[in-house]
């Protein structure tokens, strides 16, 4: 592959990283903390991929400052990936303060860093210069604190650990995940996507660990390999979302449990009492997934607040009084749908009931129907309707 060739194939990967990361971190339908956490996976690796080919270019020998800048997010990788299937398999909406300590490398190899930031500009350029003719001196990083080479065995060792957390995480979900009386299709769905993530991550990070091997005992220059193989990791993580971007949601309901169920409206049977948690999680408990979700059900058929039209997330948090966060986790482990289709499906219910009990329904237009229900143009109503229906409004509600 040529040098245009691989800047072509690298801009056009970190374009898609970047953007599907702010996606999920800003995308109200599906920001989550595990959508938050993949986000941040794709960033670090958006990071490293730019970070390699700018030891193609003239940069560094003019900018020397930024040598090396991008390390901090080999050092991420590990800890995010640990921590974001973590986040699936609990169903987690908040981290520990003790995670903290999993980034414990990251301060470490700035702290290593820091002879290196405060050398002039001048001295910076003599020791880039080095790095980048002598592959060893590249390899070994004694420019920093730490004896030369230490900095490569630490990462060896996060990412060692963090494999381990990962496959210890994922086998001993594999028996709940594939339990013959909770067989949910979209949990196997995300299980997958989870060994999927780690095996490319996993696999990846040996690649270039071997390339960088390869580059210190011949003197070879791997950085286009490196990141063409990064690239290769957002790209094929990115193509996976696309195909099935309902994991996203998270898994289908309340797993998490010793005794896993389906539904919140299965604890009326399975649990005859419900208890408050008396100690601190990070995941919603069916107690708690069950007054969230009684509450919402409540304030909708008392207010019928959706019928407002550009009605959102925060908006139902706000008039319920509970964070946004939990109620789109309620809503997507118990119904398997983001807040934007449960709204609409709010919406096609009271369109039904508005049509039995209005007098003058057979009256009006097709856009104050749907404007009086909470679509905001005449298209969405139209959407909406074909959608669940798989009729236009006027046919479906001619046939009602």
């Amino acid at each position: 592959m040529s040098d245009l060739s691989l800047f072509i194939y690298l801009i056009l990967a970190s374009t898609i990283g970047l953007v599907v990361s702010l996606i999920l971190v800003f995308g109200q339908s599906i920001s989550t903390l595990s959508s938050k956490l993949l986000a941040g996976i794709l960033f670090c690796l958006v990071i490293l991929s730019t970070g390699n080919s700018l030891t193609l270019t003239h940069f560094l020998y003019d900018y020397p400052q930024f040598f090396k800048t991008y390390t901090w997010s080999a050092f991420c990788l590990g800890p995010l990936l640990y921590l974001y299937i973590r986040t699936v398999l609990n169903q987690s909406y908040k981290l520990f303060w003790k995670d903290l300590w999993l980034f414990v490398p990251v301060l470490l190899y700035q702290i290593h860093r820091l002879p290196f930031d405060l050398l002039n500009k001048e001295e910076k350029y003599l020791i880039v210069i080095n790095a980048l003719s002598n592959r060893m001196v590249f390899f070994n990083e004694s420019e920093g604190l730490l004896p030369p080479g230490w900095i490569a065995i630490i990462r060896i060792i996060v990412l060692v650990i963090s494999t381990f957390a990962c496959l210890k995480l994922l086998t001993n979900w594999h028996k709940k995940i594939y339990d013959a009386s909770l067989q949910i299709e979209r949990n196997k769905q995300i299980y997958r996507f989870l060994w999927v993530t780690m095996i490319l991550m996993t696999s990846g990070t040996i690649i270039v660990a071997i390339f960088t091997f390869i580059q210190v005992l011949t003197g070879m220059f791997m950085a286009r390999l490196i990141i063409l193989v990064i690239s290769s990791e957002i790209l094929l993580i990115c193509g996976y979302l696309f195909t099935q971007p309902k994991i996203l949601y998270g898994m289908i309901g309340w797993i998490q449990m010793e005794e896993p169920i389906r539904s919140l409206e299965e604890t009326s049977t399975k649990n005859e009492e419900l208890k408050p948690e008396t100690e601190d999680t990070n995941y919603i408990s069916y107690y708690r997934g069950k007054n969230i979700l009684n509450s919402i059900e409540i304030h909708f058929k008392n207010n019928h607040p959706f019928t407002t039209i550009g009605y959102s997330l925060s908006d139902l948090s706000k008039e319920i009084n509970v964070p946004a966060y939990l109620v789109s986790a309620v809503i997507n482990q118990e119904f398997d749908k983001n807040f934007n289709e449960f709204i609409n499906d709010a919406r096609f219910e009271y369109l039904n009931t508005m049509r039995e009990n209005d007098v003058n329904f057979d009256k009006y237009s097709i856009e104050y129907i749907g404007t009086a229900i909470g679509f905001g143009s005449r298209t969405s109503f139209i959407t909406a309707i074909k959608k669940r229906t798989g009729l236009l409004p006027k046919e479906y509600l001619a046939g009602v």
